[in-house]
């Protein structure tokens, strides 16, 4: 997702709908990236963008194979994990994150 350029769509409508159509044409055209509506949906969506990131690398890790294969010396992955990966990323840390 690039959370810029849909920040941009999302500032420009609301100001379409707010009646101001040439304000919303500039942002369109790639202006208007100081506007205050422009910053805050870009703060916004940067934060959602990068908490999708850290889930998706999650599920990534949970979907692989080798996560779950009980052949491995002492066990599969999976079970030493006990949802570490997901409790990890669900506080907003990176998945493979340690105490230590």
């Amino acid at each position: 997702m690039d959370a810029d350029k849909t920040a941009r769509g999302f500032a420009a409508e609301v100001l379409a709908a707010g009646g101001r159509d040439d304000l919303a044409d500039m942002i369109r055209r790639g202006d208007g990236d100081d506007f205050p509506e422009v910053r805050a949906a870009m703060a916004a969506l940067g934060g959602l963008s990068d908490r999708l990131g850290q889930h998706a690398e999650a599920l990534r890790v949970y979907a692989d194979p080798g996560f779950w294969d009980d052949d491995l010396p002492g066990g599969s992955l999976a079970c030493h994990d006990k949802g570490e990966v997901a409790r990890n990323v669900l506080t907003g840390r990176r998945p493979f994150h340690h105490r230590d």
